[in-house]
C-alpha cells in the first residue's frame, strides 16, 4: 500500500505528479497549494504578536489555529482528491454487458462523479476561508511579513481556481441538474468573494511595498 501523498517529501510528491498516471493530478496540486497558503498564514499570524502587536494578539492566535487548522484539513483533501477521481475511473470500468450492468455502471458513475465534484468544492471553500482570513490579517500583520502574506494569498487563489476548474469537469457527468446547479452557484460565489479578499491582501502588500 503506497504512503498518503501528504506524508511524501516534496521530492516524491513532485515525482508522483510527474508520473503517467490519472493521479495525483491537479486537484491534488490545487488542495497542496492552498495547504501552503494556510502555512503562510498561521507563519504571519505568529510573527504579529508580542508587545508591537499587543491589540491584535489574541485575533493573531485564533488566525494561527485557524490557518492550522485549514493546512491539516487541505492535506486531507489532497490524498481525497486523488482517491475521488480514482472513484470515477472505477466506475467507468464497470461491465456493461446487459441492462443490468448497464444501469449499475450508470448509477455507480454519477455517484462517484458527484464525489469527485463535492472533493474539489470543499477545496475552493477552504481556499476562501483561507483568503478571507488573510485579508483580515492584513491591516494589522507584521509589515516584515507582507511578502509572505500575499504569497500565500497567490497560492489560495491559484488553488482556488484550479479547484473550480475540477469542479467544472467533473459537472459534464453528472445528470442530476437541481444537485449540479446548486453546487456550481456556490462555486461561482466562492470565486467572488476569493477575488475580493485577494484584492484586499494585494493591495496593502502594495501599499507597504511602496513605502
Amino acid at each position: 500500500m503506497q504512503p498518503a501523498l501528504s506524508d511524501l517529501s516534496l521530492e516524491q510528491f513532485s515525482q508522483r505528479l510527474a508520473e503517467r498516471t490519472a493521479t495525483p493530478g491537479g486537484g491534488s496540486a490545487a488542495a497542496a497549494w492552498i495547504a501552503d497558503a494556510a502555512a503562510l498564514l498561521a507563519m504571519v499570524a505568529r510573527f504579529s504578536s508580542g508587545e508591537a502587536h499587543a491589540a491584535v494578539a489574541a485575533d493573531m492566535e485564533e488566525r494561527a489555529q485557524l490557518g492550522e487548522r485549514l493546512r491539516r484539513r487541505c492535506l486531507e483533501l489532497v490524498e481525497l482528491d486523488s482517491r475521488s477521481y480514482d472513484a470515477v475511473s472505477l466506475a467507468f470500468k464497470l461491465k456493461k454487458d446487459d441492462e443490468t450492468q448497464k444501469a449499475a455502471r450508470s448509477a455507480a458513475i454519477q455517484a462517484a462523479s458527484k464525489g469527485a465534484l463535492e472533493t474539489p468544492l470543499e477545496t475552493m471553500e477552504r481556499g476562501c476561508e483561507v483568503l478571507e482570513c488573510l485579508a483580515a490579517t492584513a491591516a494589522g500583520s507584521n509589515k516584515n511579513l507582507v511578502t509572505d502574506l500575499a504569497s500565500g494569498a497567490l497560492a489560495a487563489q491559484a488553488g482556488l481556481e484550479s479547484a473550480w476548474l475540477n469542479v467544472r469537469v467533473n459537472a459534464a457527468s453528472i445528470k442530476d441538474k437541481p444537485w449540479l446547479d446548486e453546487r456550481l452557484a456556490r462555486g461561482q460565489t466562492l470565486r467572488a468573494r476569493a477575488q475580493v479578499a485577494a484584492r484586499i491582501v494585494l493591495q496593502h502588500a502594495e501599499g507597504v511595498l511602496a513605502g
